[in-house]
């Protein structure tokens, strides 16, 4: 049955974020009676018992308070959520269940002992075009070639929902802007929400698409070679906005079903750099890098929750031989070194005849990116000399510290004797203003008492610095580290120079060499937590949904303290200002 559909009610219906590419003007009839929903089609359904969701995401991403006789605009779809829920599409217009905060019309048919009961809806009719025609979202999908695109990718996958997947790769887009390249954030399978589009699209990416752009309400169950055209449809449309690299996210976990026949996909390999993959602990990341490897993967690094535990990178470092970033060093660009060799490496087995491939395989950053951004070039020598300084100032604050708590508790450490008068009790973090910028160095702590560095501690010339780096392995090395010393020690405290202290400035010396470039060495063994939230999932109960708020707690808020997950100082161009980014490009949505 055929009916007209008048327009305020469409108005006043609430409108899913899966169905915002289609127009409501062609919204103008309901199909009625016995009728067999596929995936894609839309629906307007009343609202029966709120449940698990309580809130609609509209198009435009604000989340609508839902309640009973409200009537809702979603689409049907199959659902996969270890985490939440497994639903398929029933076989007609019966009353059924809302699985996801997006707009997904499914019937449950299991759910994770945590979750609630999804909302119950029932469906009033399939949405149809004048001609009585039912609209899909597949008819509304980005318009492009599915040829072979003439763009790059880098492949964000992981052990499970809730691995890290996002995170990664908007630290990623993140990393590749602040480096001055333009940037496509593509989700190529899922459940449609707005969330990970959010973050992407917040962290600068010039064009950010997902399946529901490629016409898919969901993709559980749809054949893989559907996902695959969707998947060229959308990196031939980020290439004709002038992206030179694309960051592509495959949802959940190896296991899926989707997911465990695309990591073999022959045309998403084609186009692919490198993966960087996402895990909860070491085992999973042992198993997920050998599974990508066997696929033809060529697995670059390794990120995601596993990063929480520094026992847990120093297991799947070992185990796997990659290098675990946190998402913080994945935004400061660490790990573009490895991608431009990847793109070299590209251009070489290609004949060199690959336009795409030219700007990631030029150096890791142009001049002007330099001048106006607060991102240090990694492989420059300015910046491996500042690296340097900081490490040797840092080291040399420690040294008077240790020496200044050593007078205060009558003994040095370790050393037992009627002298002693206190102990120490470990170390704190804390910001010291230098000549060099702020330092991070560990204070020690006493048992009894207080103990703050001073003021002294500040007033070292870059001078001093200098001298260090310049005598190192030379003759006046240990008289420069003196004279570095003498001008950051109190006067009332004598600070001996030995040669233990030669040695630490030396290994300080190093290891900020190495840390300039990711790919030098491997990770140090104090290494310390990385990934303070995992994947953004924007149907997540109401203990976890707002993770853009979790995000700016943990990630940023620790980034404006100035530490790095490793406990490095942040490196930052002298009087560098933030990126002028593009302006963010977005796919247009018909009619709006």
């Amino acid at each position: 049955m055929v009916a007209m559909l008048p327009k305020k009610r469409i108005d006043n219906a609430k409108r899913a974020f899966s169905t915002r590419r289609v127009p409501t003007g062609d919204m103008r009839r309901l199909l009625t009676g016995d009728l067999r929903p596929e995936p894609g089609d839309l629906v307007l359904a009343r609202v029966d018992e709120i449940l698990k969701h309580t809130k609609l995401e509209l198009t435009d991403g604000r989340k609508a308070h839902m309640f009973p006789g409200d009537e809702i605009i979603v689409a049907f779809g199959h659902r996969y959520a270890p985490d939440q829920y497994e639903a398929q599409i029933g076989e007609d217009l019966s009353p059924c269940d809302l699985v996801a905060a997006g707009g997904l019309a499914s019937v449950e048919i299991s759910r994770h002992e945590r979750m609630l009961p999804p909302t119950r809806i029932s469906p009033l009719g399939l949405l149809a075009r004048a001609d009585g025609t039912r609209m899909n979202l597949a008819d509304y999908g980005v318009r492009a070639g599915e040829g072979p695109p003439p763009i790059a990718a880098l492949l964000s996958l992981g052990t499970s929902m809730n691995a890290g997947k996002t995170l990664t790769a908007m630290s990623m887009v993140r990393g590749l802007k602040r480096l001055g390249h333009k940037v496509a954030a593509l989700k190529i399978t899922g459940t449609g929400a707005g969330g990970d589009i959010w973050i992407v699209r917040d962290a600068g990416a010039d064009v950010v698409a997902d399946f529901t752009d490629a016409g898919f309400a969901s993709t559980y169950l749809t054949p893989i070679e559907d996902i695959e055209r969707g998947c060229a449809r959308l990196l031939n449309y980020a290439a004709d906005q002038g992206c030179d690299i694309a960051v592509i996210e495959i949802a959940d976990g190896l296991q899926q079903l989707e997911t465990s026949r695309l990591i073999h996909s022959r045309s998403i390999l084609d186009v692919t750099l490198g993966t960087v993959f996402a895990a909860y602990d070491a085992m999973g990341a042992k198993y997920g890098v050998d599974v990508l490897r066997a696929a033809g993967h060529n697995v670059i690094a390794m990120s995601g929750r596993l990063g929480r535990s520094p026992l847990g990178v120093r297991e799947a470092e070992a185990a796997t031989g990659l290098r675990v970033f946190s998402p913080w060093e994945l935004q400061d660009g660490m790990l573009i070194p490895t991608i431009r060799s990847c793109a070299v490496a590209a251009l070489k087995a290609q004949g060199g005849d690959v336009p795409h491939l030219h700007r990631l395989a030029r150096d890791v950053l142009d001049p002007a990116v330099v001048r106006t951004s607060n991102v240090v070039n990694l492989m420059s020598p300015a910046a491996v000399r500042e690296e340097q300084a900081r490490a040797v100032l840092t080291c040399a604050i420690e040294h008077v510290m240790s020496a200044e708590v050593d007078a205060l508790c009558g003994a040095s450490f370790g050393v037992r004797g009627a002298t002693r008068k206190n102990r120490r009790n470990g170390f704190r973090p804390r910001r010291v203003a230098t000549v060099l910028g702020d330092l991070w160095v560990r204070v020690p702590r006493l048992r009894r008492g207080g103990y703050g560095p001073g003021e002294t501690l500040s007033v070292a010339s870059r001078e001093a610095v200098e001298a260090v780096l310049y005598s190192a392995n030379g003759p006046g090395f240990e008289a420069a580290v003196s004279a570095l010393v003498d001008a950051i020690r109190p006067e009332t405290v004598s600070v001996p120079v030995t040669g233990s202290l030669g040695q630490a400035v030396m290994s300080a010396i190093q290891s900020a060499t190495q840390t300039t470039d990711p790919t030098v060495g491997r990770l140090p063994q104090q290494a310390a937590v990385a990934v303070d939230d995992g994947e953004f999932d924007s149907d997540l109960d109401d203990d976890e949904q707002d993770s853009l708020d979790l995000m700016n707690e943990y990630g940023h808020t620790r980034r404006a303290e100035g530490f790095n997950s490793y406990g490095r100082p942040p490196s930052r161009a002298a009087g560098g200002a933030a990126p002028d980014y593009a302006p963010l490009r977005y796919i247009p949505i018909p009619g709006e």
